[in-house]
């Protein structure tokens, strides 16, 4: 008795071609990652990988998300590991998700520049930021941010008068702009 071949069913598809595309960026950088070559490491046609990216740029464009949702979640790991109350624990938040930032950088080079790199620039929904003209939908890691100086406001910690969005704007760049040169070689670790 012969039995036919089943065809191959992946019920998670959509998220092993991310979490494939992730592992590759993580690895060797964005320029070399293909769907094509992903589909076959999962063991799908590439027929099947297309029908839920219909092309290379739509899987980074995934990649993107999932990179800056991995950076919030240590920024929110950061915070949830100080209990202190008070000052110096809304201190001490803050300067966790910073922290949390730059060793996301540090430790997830390529997923890094990746995240904030072209593909990123052209999907500013990723990190959450919706502009400084309108702070209430942000998310993301950009929303924890301004939670950490939400709580240093209130609690009376920041000089009054300060712009709000002029201090969000000026903590991520401080952050950013101290990553930036550590991934590239420019800072040492």
């Amino acid at each position: 008795m012969t039995s036919a071949a089943k065809p191959y069913h992946h019920g998670a598809l959509e998220q092993a071609l991310v979490d494939e595309a992730v592992r590759q960026v993580r690895e060797r950088g964005t320029d070399q990652v293909s769907l094509r070559g992903i589909a076959q490491i999962i063991g799908v046609s590439p027929s099947a990988a297309y029908q839920h990216f219909p092309d290379k740029a739509a899987l980074l464009h995934a990649v993107c998300h999932a990179g800056a949702d991995e950076l919030g979640r240590r920024m929110e790991g950061a915070v949830a590991a100080v209990p202190d109350e008070g000052a110096a624990g809304a201190i001490a938040r803050f300067l966790g998700v910073g922290r949390a930032y730059v060793d996301f950088a540090r430790l997830e080079p390529h997923l890094f520049r990746h995240v904030f790199g072209p593909a990123g620039a052209d999907d500013k929904e990723a990190h959450g930021a919706p502009g400084p003209e309108n702070n209430d939908e942000a998310q993301g890691p950009y929303r924890i941010l301004l939670e950490r100086l939400a709580e240093l406001s209130e609690r009376g910690l920041l000089r009054s008068g300060l712009d709000g969005a002029a201090l969000d704007v000026f903590a991520w760049s401080l952050v950013h702009g101290f990553s930036s040169p550590l991934v590239d070689g420019f800072l040492p670790p």
